[in-house]
Formats: C-alpha cells, sequence, structure tokens
C-alpha cells in the first residue's frame, strides 16, 4: 500500500477505537440510580418514607456519596442546599443527607421525591409534575358555548 492508505487505514482504526470506547462507556454506564445504590449502600428500611420513600445508609459524607451516585448514573441535574445533595433523574429522585456520622440516601419517584423535599426542590424550578400542579385553566374549545 502506499503512504495515503496506510493514513487512512491509521485514521480508521482510531476512530474506531475512539467509537469502541464511548460505546463500553456508555453500556457500562448504569443509569438507574435505583439499582446502583441499592447495590453500593447498605438498606435501612427502619428509615424508610411514606410514599415509598427508600433508605438506605452510606458511610462517606453526604457530597461525596452524591457524587459517586453521580459519576455512575448521570443525572439530569444535581444540586444542593448545604448537606443535602439532591439528584434529579428522569423518573427518581435521590436526596443525600447527613445521618449518624454518615449519610442517609433516600429514593423516591421523581414526583415524590420533589414533594417531600419541596423546601428545596422548588427553589431549583423542579416541581412534581402532579396533574393538580400542572393545571392552568383555560376553558372549553368551543368558546363556552
Amino acid at each position: 500500500m502506499n503512504r495515503t492508505r496506510w493514513i487512512i487505514v491509521g485514521v480508521v482504526a482510531v476512530v474506531a477505537v475512539i467509537v469502541a470506547v464511548v460505546a463500553v462507556v456508555v453500556v457500562t454506564r448504569d443509569d438507574d440510580p435505583r439499582e446502583f445504590v441499592a447495590e453500593k449502600y447498605r438498606r435501612a428500611q427502619q428509615l424508610d418514607q411514606t410514599n415509598n420513600g427508600l433508605a438506605f445508609l452510606a458511610t462517606a459524607a453526604p457530597a461525596a456519596v452524591a457524587a459517586t451516585i453521580a459519576k455512575a448514573t448521570d443525572p439530569r441535574d444535581k444540586r444542593n442546599t448545604g448537606d443535602n445533595h439532591y439528584l434529579r433523574f428522569d423518573n427518581d429522585l435521590v436526596a443525600v443527607s447527613p445521618h449518624a456520622g454518615g449519610s442517609l440516601v433516600l429514593v423516591d419517584s421523581f414526583a415524590n421525591g420533589t414533594r417531600r423535599h419541596h423546601t428545596h426542590t422548588s427553589t431549583y424550578g423542579w416541581t412534581s409534575g402532579s396533574a393538580a400542579g400542572d393545571y392552568r385553566g383555560g376553558g372549553s374549545d368551543n368558546g363556552g358555548k
């Protein structure tokens, strides 16, 4: 082969390696925070909250725990208010707060989590998306007749 063909083959090989690495990272990333938290942290049923708020305990500080979860699960948004950390996902909300020298990790559906932590999450613009919260009024489609 001539030099141009070797360059083309080399470029194609480099692109193939980059695509393979990106594919491996995407495939191995655990986008389900519930699964990741359940595998990584100790279940604490006694600390569960109403409406299916699942509690887990971690030995590390809240900032470190939230960073670990975020790195593994790629949340849509992450915020904190002091030592309380919140990770927003399409269907879930994970709240990490101080507890007994470590952290309490609370996993909720997004709607329940935003209602449970509304004093913090509403300041981020996160709303529960409930039917009542989304109602904007209006009227009939036929002009009220």
